[in-house]
């Protein structure tokens, strides 16, 4: 807001209007006096009014200016003024005096002396950022020649009123005033603020109509798309949109229509020179006074570093997926070893015992000698089998998903899981379900996750008087099939509980404490659950489930 001129700087408003000689040139009289009741600024017609100029009074304080008449043993002007001006500095209020008799001294080249004037004072509050009184507007008016020309009662009241009525108006007037320039000095600062803002984000924003007519582009969206703001303010805001995703953008355009707004939809936007930005948008409806929706506004956020974590992640996470196989085998290895050792010895001593007798019987015994060779020929498919299911699990490949079985799963990893419990002479029991629905999985992990928990328990049986191992599979919740794995070893320990699942959390004297963790991220990124829990007899209960396989993908597969 510009300064009032008449002994304070000079300034114009923002439309060129020059607020300060409309103060020095108003047909009313004012004069400002800061909290100290010094002057600071007067008008033209205020220094016509008491026969003083401009120069000699800014500066002074307002009753070394305009003392009492030293003649007048009655004046009060000087007191009266100072409590009105008092009371506004108190209550930071306007206070409106009556008709004061305040005398004017006249200058030496009029004669000198007191002149007899009478004024109708009013006092207002300026008011700083702090709320306290900053100054004060000092308004008055020369009613001299009207106490002079009452000669009747009803004259003066009628003259009084009519008086009354205008200060009234002006003091409305100007208080409106006052108030229309408070409130646009309060709007082109917030606007001024707001634009600022949106200009320096770091992240684009765009604000839209509806028809899609961009009409702002702040610097971070001209980084990231390469587009200046005359290239793309008053276009359509799809040139920055792959073709492809015209459907999806005709659906966030539905949602921005019905008043909805959109948070953190991650998307595509294609820059000016042909690369696609992985972007998260957030879209807000904008609404005119009458609530009518008519555009938007759009906050960009670049995505592709958090994506391209998020894949390096995934990648570590199949790296880790894979060396915890390679950790389970090197501790099945010599156990394994072992438990191929006896197939594949008593299929050689019943091929060198066929060959003693083909050699040494007649034909008769060549019946026996075929049996034999049939036994070594099971013995030696047993350990083919064997070495051929860890070969397909250590084997390092990409997730392959197909619609498959769990009993089958099941069935052919305890096999494997349970090599080597002839030391622990663990008792095994399978309780199947029949006709479970299938499921959509990859083979190898979930082996992987009935391997890891089939060993798990194997291990704890080691010092138990009772080794049993249960393994079951079933129907769970709706849409849902489980596999339990049970044993009857110590149990699992209440701090170790609480931490089941967390990374190198281990029990093991030689464990790495992620097999429990691979599991957990394994099932859930099957969209299934796995907990485990003490069981009511003493031992341990791991369970996890899978969701069935929907029926579009079991139609697809086949």
């Amino acid at each position: 807001m510009a300064q009032i001129s008449g002994g304070m700087n000079d300034g114009a408003a923002a439309d060129g209007q020059d607020f300060g000689a409309l103060f020095a040139q108003a047909p009313g009289l004012y004069l400002v006096l800061d909290p100290n009741l010094t002057i600071r600024a007067v008008n033209d017609a205020y220094c016509r009014a008491t026969m003083t100029h401009r120069e000699d009074i800014v500066g002074r304080n307002l009753f070394d200016v305009f003392p009492d008449n030293p003649d007048d043993p009655a004046a009060d002007g000087v007191s009266n003024l100072r409590s009105s001006l008092g009371r506004v500095l108190e209550l930071g209020r306007p206070d409106v005096m009556s008709i004061q008799k305040y005398d004017i001294r006249k200058p030496d080249s009029e004669g000198g002396g007191f002149e007899e004037r009478y004024w109708n004072p009013i006092n207002t509050p300026v008011l700083g950022p702090d709320g306290r009184v900053g100054s004060i507007l000092h308004c008055v008016e020369d009613v001299t020649e009207l106490v002079r020309m009452r000669k009747s009662e009803a004259t003066q009241v009628e003259m009084a009123r009519g008086q009354e009525r205008v200060i009234a108006r002006l003091r409305d007037a100007n208080r409106e005033l006052a108030d229309q320039m408070e409130q646009i000095k309060t709007l082109r600062r917030y606007t001024y603020f707001f634009a600022l803002l949106v200009e320096n984000s770091i992240d684009p924003i765009i604000t839209f109509l509806m028809d899609g007519e961009v009409k702002s582009w702040n610097r971070a969206a001209q980084e990231m798309f390469g587009y200046d703001k005359d290239e793309i303010v008053n276009r359509h805001v799809d040139r920055i949109l792959p073709p492809d995703l015209k459907d999806e953008q005709d659906a966030l355009w539905a949602r921005l229509r019905a008043g909805e707004k959109v948070h953190d939809f991650e998307t595509l936007r294609r820059a000016k020179d042909g690369t696609d930005v992985a972007v998260a948008l957030t879209l807000s409806p904008i609404r005119n006074e009458n609530q009518e929706i008519i555009g938007a506004s759009q906050v960009v956020r670049d995505i592709t570093e958090q994506k391209r974590t998020q894949k390096k992640m995934l990648g570590l996470q199949e790296e880790l997926i894979h060396l915890s196989r390679w950790n389970t085998m090197g501790m099945l290895a010599s156990t394994i070893a072992h438990e191929l050792s006896q197939p594949l010895t008593a299929a050689m001593n019943y091929i060198r015992a066929a060959h003693r007798t083909v050699g040494a019987l007649d034909l008769p015994e060549a019946v026996r000698a075929r049996d034999f060779l049939d036994k070594a020929a099971n013995e030696t498919k047993l350990a083919g089998g064997i070495m051929r299911t860890l070969r397909e699990f250590i084997e390092k490949r990409k997730t392959n998903r197909e619609i498959d079985d769990l009993n089958t799963i099941v069935d052919e990893t305890v096999v494997l899981g349970t090599a080597g419990s002839a030391e622990v002479k663990a008792m095994l029991r399978k309780k199947l379900a029949p006709k479970l629905p299938p499921i959509y999985v990859d083979r190898i992990q979930i082996q992987q996750v009935i391997l890891n928990l089939v060993r798990n328990a194997v291990d704890a049986m080691s010092n138990s008087a009772r080794r049993e191992l249960v393994v079951a599979t079933g129907l769970d919740e709706a849409g849902f099939v489980s596999v339990t794995i049970s044993d009857t070893g110590p149990g699992i320990a209440p701090d170790v509980m609480a931490k089941l699942f967390q990374p190198f959390v281990t029990t093991k004297e030689n464990g790495m404490g992620v097999g429990l963790t691979i599991c957990q991220s394994i099932v859930e990124a099957h969209e299934g659950k796995i907990w485990g829990d003490t069981n009511g007899e003493g031992g341990a209960t791991f369970r996890f489930r899978l969701p069935i396989a929907d029926p579009v993908e079991s139609q697809n597969a086949a």
